[in-house]
């Protein structure tokens, strides 16, 4: 540059400053585009994780449900077969992971009273098997085995009665809240003819509970012990009562003939054990 001559310095228009700006924000915008699309992957990620622990939570809840039920007939038939045979006894194994088993009192006692005895001829305290499943867990009412009676008719009737009661928690009850009644049929004692008659129930007493995980759940027998009473007629009513609900059953035996019933207790204990 020769001495004396200028430099001539170019102010940018208008229109370039307006290219500049949206160039610098194209320049910008592929970053906050990385960050857009790497939140909302996060968050997808987060979603479909917690789907996919609650599927599989409530597929090993439902199986633990479904090993439950099958693990209540089994008690049933293990409280059964200790019921009538004396000093037998067995258990069963629960793997409890999200449900729980307890045994549980009820406030009301099972009162049995003949011809309208003031005083009950058998007495004893209601005793529940309970398992709680765990929350994922939904099923409608149903009963798996036996009814919800007091006086369970014949020698077949079952004793036990299992049911799914959908409460929240869905639960699993086992009860042996009612007597079963067998006509015999008549029989010579002592010389004269008698129609028989018998009552059978099972007592259960509750003893050692606690534990988690894998639980055993013990029954074992404690005795049947059998109790005889006599009456002039051949006609008998059966009153059961649990509460202020009652039951009762009436037995005509053959004219002429008085009647004996033979009251059969099983004594059941029911623990539970780690």
């Amino acid at each position: 540059m020769k001495r004396g001559e200028y430099i001539m310095i170019k102010q940018p228009n208008k229109c370039e400053l307006k290219y500049a700006k949206e160039m610098s924000k194209k320049a910008i915008s592929p970053v906050i585009s990385a960050v857009m699309l790497t939140s909302v992957l996060l968050v997808i990620l987060m979603i479909s994780t917690f789907v996919a622990n609650n599927i599989l939570e409530l597929r090993v809840q439902s199986t633990e449900f479904e090993q439950a039920k099958t693990n209540m007939l089994l008690l049933d038939e293990i409280i059964s077969e200790a019921g009538v045979k004396y000093g037998s006894g067995s258990y069963v194994q629960f793997n409890l992971r999200s449900g729980a088993l307890n045994i549980v009192r009820g406030d009301d006692k099972i009162k049995v009273f003949i011809n309208n005895s003031v005083e009950p001829i058998v007495e004893f305290q209601t005793l529940s098997i309970v398992y709680r499943a765990g929350d994922l867990v939904f099923s409608s009412p149903a009963n798996l085995k036996g009814s919800k009676v007091l006086i369970a008719e014949g020698a077949a009737a079952s004793l036990g009665y299992i049911r799914i009661e959908s409460e929240s928690p869905v639960q699993i009850k086992l009860d042996y809240n009612r007597i079963r009644v067998v006509e015999v049929g008549t029989a010579v004692v002592n010389g004269t003819e008698r129609n028989i008659l018998q009552i059978v129930f099972f007592q259960l007493e509750s003893g050692s509970i606690g534990g988690s995980g894998i639980i055993r759940i013990k029954a074992q027998n404690g005795g049947i012990f059998i109790e005889t009473l006599e009456y002039s007629s051949h006609i008998v009513k059966i009153s059961v009562q649990l509460g202020s609900y009652l039951e009762e059953y009436t037995f005509v035996g053959k004219e002429a003939c008085p009647t004996v019933i033979t009251i059969i207790k099983s004594l059941v204990e029911v623990s539970v054990s780690a």
